[in-house]
């Protein structure tokens, strides 16, 4: 028998063969059935989200946090989780939110956001609601917290008002990207927005309703001045008005020339940009009642004319049709609410650049009233409109008269950013829009209507009345003592916007950087309070 003898060769022990990292084959692999879904939903992706609120007072030694009652019936819910967890983080301040993610199988994220303490209420000295705007403030922070993760839907409870916890939320979501490429922005849809646990759902309608308006009037004061000209405005204002049944008239200057409205024909010859007076019509009354007549100031760019302004004021004189916006927003949110009310609304649109037929420094015009106007800045253009406006708002023989307009600089320094300017000859009318702006935390201040101002305008030898004074200050009551000289007997008020149309993102955490559309709110509240006083 042949035995061949081979030679056995020894590796290393750090040595490893190809036949040692393969796998070796087998039959015995146990079978496994595909996996099947049981529940479909169970592998969707959440995307809903939810805001509470939780009070904190650092006062108290001892508990010095509480959830609200919405927020301590969801922690039954998730059986003491939102609680245990919100204890390990510093508890959240007003303003503040802290985020919590998969308590339950519904949301996938839960903002508690914080109300400060619960121990606020209307606030005299400061003439505001301060638990409203505590409100306001805690649904706006815990909104934009979540819009992050971009839900489809976010659930807000109410904090005690719907109404208030609805403006914040709507207000704060809001964003104005319209001209952006799609593939160099970062998509973020808005978010449908629910009311949670609470059964006051027309609350949250008319505070949705009251944001959505002023997020109207924010829109349209960011849009470019090459593309909002007085002809374009016009065109928006048919489109979304005429569809809720409120009349759009939209006249040109060889009308209001015949209407002899001299200011409104001499701003708008200082550009190619024909101007235009849009006029509105809500009826929400008999056809017979006497209307509330609103003029907005609708400079749609405003360059100072001959009078040029500076360039850090030019950046933002695109929004300087505010007043036009703030009116046309409202109009159309007395519509969606129904408001028992007639509403006028008149709009002289145009624009002021400066060319060989700008209005010129010593300038002379008339209007309808025949009185003799002197021109002695061209850039005080805006109450040149209002003043023929006034005038041809008395063949209406209107209930009262608001005029909403940025007319003087001078207000950023006398209130900056917390309330805009009220003058009116009615103690009455502000009365309520006092009452309306502490409930809508868009407060006004009642500044002098004095006769003293009265003799700086008529202070001129070729005219009955200048567009403003000789002196350096004093512009916003020179406007207003002006104004007065086109009202004779109306009940009147005079909003001048000026310091409250643009925001750096700081006075208030439910505005973000930007144009403000204040204080459209609180014009909408104030036809509230009056309704209910049966004062309309």
């Amino acid at each position: 028998m042949l035995y061949l003898r081979h030679n056995i060769v020894s590796y290393p022990k750090y040595v490893r063969l190809i036949s040692h990292f393969k796998l070796p084959v087998s039959d015995c692999i146990p079978f496994m059935p595909p996996r099947k879904v049981q529940d479909p939903k169970a592998c969707v992706r959440k995307n809903r989200g939810l805001v509470l609120g939780v009070y904190y007072n650092e006062h108290v030694d001892n508990d010095a946090a509480i959830l609200t009652a919405s927020g301590q019936k969801y922690d039954k819910e998730v059986s003491g989780k939102l609680w245990s967890m919100l204890n390990l983080t510093p508890i959240p301040k007003l303003g503040e939110t802290r985020i919590f993610y998969d308590l339950d199988p519904k949301y996938a994220y839960v903002a508690v956001a914080g109300l400060g303490s619960e121990c606020v209420t209307f606030n005299t000295l400061e003439q505001l609601d301060e638990t409203k705007e505590a409100i306001r403030i805690a649904a706006a922070a815990g909104a934009k917290a979540l819009r992050a993760f971009e839900p489809k839907e976010i659930d807000v409870e109410s904090f005690g008002n719907a109404e208030a916890a609805a403006e914040g939320a709507n207000l704060a979501i809001w964003e104005f990207g319209k001209y952006k490429s799609i593939t160099k922005k970062k998509t973020m849809p808005k978010p449908n927005l629910l009311l949670y646990d609470d059964c006051d759902e027309d609350g949250w309608k008319i505070g949705t309703l009251k944001a959505e308006a002023q997020n109207l009037a924010r829109h349209l004061q960011e849009m470019p001045a090459n593309i909002l000209n007085p002809t374009k405005f016009a065109k928006i204002a048919v489109d979304i008005l005429c569809e809720l049944d409120i009349n759009v008239e939209v006249k040109t200057k060889g009308w209001a020339a015949s209407r002899e409205m001299g200011g409104f024909v001499s701003v708008g010859k200082s550009s190619i940009q024909p101007p235009l007076l849009v006029e509105l019509s809500y009826y929400g009354a008999d056809e017979c009642t006497r209307p509330v007549i609103m003029i907005g100031k609708g400079v749609t760019f405003d360059s100072g004319s001959l009078d040029l302004k500076l360039p850090s004021d030019l950046r933002y004189m695109k929004g300087d049709m505010a007043g036009a916006a703030c009116v046309l927003a409202i109009i159309r949110a007395a519509a969606r609410l129904k408001l028992p009310i007639n509403i006028r609304g008149i709009l002289p649109m145009c624009e002021l650049m400066p060319n060989g037929s700008s209005p010129k420094f010593g300038d002379l015009i008339w209007n309808a009233n025949d009185k003799s106007i002197l021109i002695r800045m061209p850039s005080r253009e805006g109450r040149l409109l209002i003043a023929d406006s006034l005038v041809y708002a008395r063949n209406y023989w209107p209930k009262f008269i608001i005029d909403i307009g940025t007319m003087s600089k001078e207000l950023l320094y006398y209130l900056g950013g917390a309330a805009c300017a009220c003058y009116t000859n009615s103690d009455e009318l502000f009365r309520y829009i006092e009452l309306a702006s502490a409930h809508t935390g868009d407060r006004v201040w009642r500044m002098p209507l004095w006769k003293f101002y009265e003799d700086r305008v008529k202070n001129c030898e070729t005219a009955d009345v200048a567009n403003t004074g000789l002196e350096r200050y004093g512009d916003s009551a020179n406007c207003a003592a002006f104004l007065k000289q086109f009202v004779n007997d109306s009940q009147w008020m005079h909003l001048d916007t000026y310091n409250v149309g643009y925001t750096k993102g700081l006075d208030f955490p439910y505005l973000a950087r930007g144009m403000t559309g204040r204080p459209t709110r609180t014009v909408i509240e104030l036809l509230h309070q009056m309704i209910a006083s049966s004062k309309l």
